[in-house]
């Protein structure tokens, strides 16, 4: 039979009497008490107390430090209200075995027996779901509280039938031995919990604002690029204005109606494609914006982090699961925010160098159609001045009912710009940000070597 057992059981006693956490101590024999005649029985009991006294001590550290984090506060209470409640019940139990009294010592075992098996036995279960909330526990402490209920009944048993005990003592011991073999576990793991909590919040918030300034220095840097392509929609209209100023200062007379139709329409068409770039280069810029505050707002590192780290504490906590790989995935988690902010420098670089080149085929599409346009149509009315002035009339007038292609090739840019802002910029900025929100929030989490495993383990007790 293992013991835990105390050779000198007297000096013993005394300290256990004078522990803070020891329960009533254990002296003497009588041969009418046949718990105190056996000192096997003697020094399981006191082991017992022992395993109590552990019990409690293990939860004496969370009264001066309490974690930071809610759900390791939950776990907290949760493990303290439920040691402190069945231990009590060992208190009571035992209290009176250094009188030799029998009678009484049954009597707080019968009152044992009521508290684990009755009602207080299902509130103290209830207790227990702080645990299960927050440290996926329950199971594990429901199993030692039905081991202290069945030890307690073999107990009584043998103390009403009168015959040898030590084996009803030793089930006791056994589940006591359980409880603050656990207890100190689940200590153990919220203090480790809130370590690595606090760690990888740390580096989460770090990322998080290194996260927002690459997100920033992107954005101010295509707000840049736009700010230049709305510059030089402006500089078109002044380039054609001064071109319409130079013809018709060549001019004495007024233009012919056709000539003039034809300039109002070559500004409209200006006008029409300065707005159309205009607004499709503003609505870029709100989206942008849009996406990019959502993006942040969202906590997108701190989130994942935070339910990883939780994971890994729950496992930890868990030792009917594989925990070899826990600390080695706390060591990827602490390396998620650098191997994420490396992830989203990845794909804004890949996007900032996508729309330098963008922007610079838009200038060249601007230059090329508007302004070789303006050029060509411009042009062809200045030939009209090589003529005599009696031809220059009918010149202009011919080159304006045919110069309407000049019209037609700057609407043509207004499509183009627009192609290129939907298609290249927008449809590449939305493929950025679901990578990386997918890379936030999947990423690592299923390359955990336990999570397999935790998946398929029951959650309901009563499940086969």
């Amino acid at each position: 039979m293992h013991r835990n057992a105390v050779k000198l059981l007297v000096p013993v006693m005394v300290m256990v009497l004078l522990s803070g956490h020891a329960l009533s101590s254990v002296s003497g024999a009588s041969s009418s008490n046949p718990l105190a005649d056996d000192e096997e029985v003697t020094n399981t009991t006191m082991g017992i107390v022992e395993n109590v006294s552990a019990a409690r001590a293990a939860i004496e550290r969370f009264k001066t430090s309490v974690p930071t984090v809610d759900y390791l506060q939950l776990a907290t209470a949760g493990l303290q209200e439920y040691v402190s409640n069945v231990t009590s019940r060992f208190e009571a139990t035992f209290k009176d075995f250094a009188t030799r009294e029998l009678e009484s010592v049954q009597h707080a075992l019968i009152e044992t027996i009521r508290y684990l098996n009755g009602y207080d036995s299902v509130n103290s279960i209830s207790m227990l779901q702080n645990l299960d909330y927050s440290m996926y526990n329950h199971n594990l402490l429901r199993s030692i509280n039905s081991d202290l209920r069945i030890a307690s009944i073999s107990l009584s048993e043998a103390l009403f039938d009168q015959r040898d005990v030590s084996v009803a003592v030793d089930d006791i011991f056994a589940a006591t031995d359980k409880l603050q073999q656990n207890v100190i576990r689940l200590a153990d793991v919220i203090e480790k919990g809130e370590a690595w909590t606090v760690e990888t919040n740390a580096r989460a918030m770090a990322a998080q604002q290194a996260f927002n300034e690459s997100i920033d220095q992107y954005l101010n840097g295509s707000l840049s690029q736009i700010e230049d392509i709305v510059t030089a929609l402006d500089d078109l209209r002044t380039y054609e204005e001064d071109a319409y100023r130079r013809l018709k200062d060549k001019i004495p007379a007024t233009f012919p109606k056709s000539t003039t139709s034809y300039f109002i329409a070559l500004k409209k068409a200006l006008e029409n494609t300065i707005q159309k770039v205009r607004i499709n280069l503003e609505n870029l810029k709100l989206y942008k914006h849009r996406d990019i505050e959502q993006w942040k707002s969202r906590g997108s590192i701190a989130a994942p982090i935070g339910y990883m780290t939780q994971v890994a504490v729950q496992v930890a906590s868990d030792p009917m699961l594989s925990n070899d790989c826990t600390e080695s995935y706390i060591e990827k988690i602490l390396a998620f925010p650098n191997i994420t902010i490396a992830h989203v420098n990845g794909c804004l670089g890949e996007q900032t160098a996508s729309e330098e080149k963008t922007f610079a085929i838009i200038a060249q599409v601007l230059d090329t159609y508007v302004v070789g346009a303006i050029n060509a149509s411009y042009g062809a009315f200045d030939i009209c001045f090589r003529y005599a002035p009696r031809k220059q009339n009918q010149c202009l007038e011919l080159n304006g009912y045919e110069n309407n292609w000049a019209n037609g090739r700057i609407y043509n840019a207004a499509k183009q710009v627009e192609s290129f802002v939907d298609s290249e910029m927008q449809h590449n900025f939305n493929a950025c940000v679901a990578q990386n929100g997918y890379f936030l929030n999947y990423h690592n989490i299923q390359e955990m070597c336990i999570y397999s495993k935790k998946r398929t383990r029951y959650r309901n007790r009563w499940t086969k």
